[in-house]
């Protein structure tokens, strides 16, 4: 199983804007996907939002995307397990965000999702708490992902642009580690021996795998015993441990 998500550690809504970004360097992290990287800065430009959905199984760049638009100014990031625990809401009323970024947005409750599709649909959003009502209207591009849509609400999935991605093949997955990588530092040959290593050893399709073991290892063989021990103190280790005990 892969490590978790390196943006759940830091936070669970995040609001990444410290430098507007000038728009070219959004994507840079992805080697590939060209016509939907253009799709993207088509809605990025476009006078009425228009919102963006990818759908596809882990680690097949949906998420490299998401942290792209992290980048624009008056973003605003939140998983779908911890839109109403993060406050969503109550960021949209008081901070009022041109992008509203969300990871897994299939697992958001229904109450926001049906926030969501009013807010896409009118750009209007409405709250009634402790018999108070309170309303605005926003002019907000919401992107997201999603591992399958089964729990979305079907209006809520027909104001988006659904685009579906298929998983990493090998040589994908190598030549997309060594790039990312490369950007922070590490060398070709231990950024191609990492990847071989979690795809291979680690059973592993996560890029984001790749980025913390290289950060650790300082030569080839440093590779191997990571992920060695990663392995040995796994979960499935540990019951298979338990298991011949």
């Amino acid at each position: 199983m892969s490590i978790k998500n390196e943006v759940t550690e830091k936070s669970t809504n995040i609001n990444i804007n410290p430098k507007k970004s000038t728009g070219n360097d959004l994507f840079d992290n992805i080697i590939g996907y060209e016509d939907i990287k253009k799709l993207f800065f088509l809605s990025f430009e476009s006078q009425k939002p228009i919102h963006v959905l990818l759908v596809g199984p882990p680690a097949s760049a949906k998420t490299l995307f998401m942290l792209g638009c992290m980048k624009l100014d008056r973003s605003y990031f939140t998983l779908g397990t911890h839109s109403t625990k993060s406050g969503m809401v109550n960021y949209l009323f008081e901070k009022r965000p041109r992008y509203l970024v969300i990871d897994e947005i299939e697992h958001m409750p229904i109450k926001d999702q049906t926030v969501l599709l009013s807010l896409m649909e009118t750009g209007i959003i409405a709250e009634t708490k402790h018999m108070k009502t309170r309303n605005t209207q926003l002019k907000t591009w919401v992107f997201a992902t999603s591992n399958a849509t089964n729990h979305m609400l079907t209006p809520l999935l027909s104001r988006f642009m659904v685009l579906h991605f298929k998983q990493y093949n090998f040589e994908n997955f190598q030549d997309i580690s060594i790039h990312m990588l490369g950007q922070e530092g590490i060398g070709r040959d231990i950024a191609a021996e990492v990847a071989s290593q979690v795809w291979h050893k680690m059973k592993s399709k996560d890029i984001r795998d790749c980025i913390k073991i290289a950060h650790l290892a300082r030569s080839k063989p440093d590779v191997n015993w990571i992920v060695e021990t990663i392995q040995k103190y796994s979960k499935a280790s540990s019951f298979t441990a338990k298991s011949n005990n």
